[in-house]
């Protein structure tokens, strides 16, 4: 049970880090769109 409500809030963590992410990286993109990485 512990370790299921580990892997729970791993995930939780997981998909607010990637929603961050992609965040961070829209951002990037409007403030430089020439650099297309």
């Amino acid at each position: 049970i512990e370790a299921a409500c580990r892997i729970v809030i791993l995930e939780d963590q997981l998909e607010e880090a990637q929603r961050i992410n992609a965040e961070y990286r829209r951002a990037a993109e409007s403030a430089t769109p020439t650099n297309a990485a």
